[in-house]
Formats: structure tokens, C-alpha cells, sequence
């Protein structure tokens, strides 16, 4: 498995990075078989992020 690190800042919109997470996530483009991929958020701050669509993202 590796491991993939998302950088939310507190401009985040929520649809920018909607796509690419939910594929990653899927594994439905990857070779059957590959490693599977680990999701981490990270920020400047451990303070909750709020998005423009109205999620909190706590890293």
C-alpha cells in the first residue's frame, strides 16, 4: 500500500479535488492485483477546515 497526502487549506472547495479522491478510493482503473492507496489529509493547522460546499475536514 502507499500512501497519498491531500493538503487542505482553509480556500478548499470541495468539488476540486472530488474526482480524483473518489478514483483513488475505487481502484477501478488500476491493475487487478496492484497495491491498494492510502488517503491522508494533512494541513498547516489541526484546526477544522470548513469548505466551500459546507463540509468540516478534520485533519
Amino acid at each position: 500500500m502507499f500512501t497519498i497526502y491531500v493538503y487542505v487549506l482553509d480556500t478548499l472547495a470541495d468539488w476540486e479535488l472530488g474526482y480524483a479522491i473518489s478514483e483513488l478510493n475505487s481502484c477501478r482503473f488500476f491493475k487487478k492485483g496492484e497495491q491498494r492507496v492510502s488517503l491522508k489529509t494533512v494541513s498547516y493547522s489541526k484546526a477544522p477546515i470548513n469548505t466551500m460546499g459546507g463540509l468540516t475536514i478534520i485533519t
